[in-house]
């Protein structure tokens, strides 16, 4: 993972204020573990009615896990004023999320002014063992 400098000094707290004034990752209960530069940890246990029929985790739920972290690990990297918004996403459901805890890492690949490469990975969290479940390619970009 390349190494980033934030525009800001306050870049933890902007982060943590966007995450606790974004309705719906509230909604769902994903919980804002670490922010580095660059690099950010979400956890989220997973409720009954976030499964889908065979009481997996929901593809989209996934994908909006993988989205939120995205999201806020280029947004550690902008500038005060700026807002992040997602343009293009490509999510991999590599097994199932078969546990009750959630655990998504996402980071910035490539950042440019307005344009911001990012990857994340779900796993699914059972006591001492994790296994990867979701990769995602998300790019994002600054308005």
């Amino acid at each position: 993972m390349a190494e980033f400098s934030p525009k800001r000094v306050d870049y933890e707290d902007a982060v943590r204020s966007l995450h606790e004034n974004t309705p719906l990752a509230v909604h769902l209960g994903i919980i804002l573990e670490s922010v580095r530069p660059g690099k950010v940890t979400v956890d989220l246990e997973l409720q009954p009615h976030l499964v889908q029929q065979h009481d997996y985790a929901h593809a989209g739920l996934l994908a909006t896990l993988a989205d939120v972290t995205c999201g806020l690990a280029a947004y550690s990297l902008m500038d005060k004023g700026e807002e992040v918004l997602s343009v293009n996403m490509n999510v991999s459901l590599m097994r199932p999320a078969r546990s009750r805890r959630l655990r998504a890492c996402g980071w910035v690949v490539k950042a440019s002014r307005h344009i911001y490469f990012t990857e994340a990975e779900i796993r699914s969290v059972d006591g001492g063992e994790s296994r990867l479940t979701t990769k995602a390619s998300i790019v994002m970009t600054a308005k």
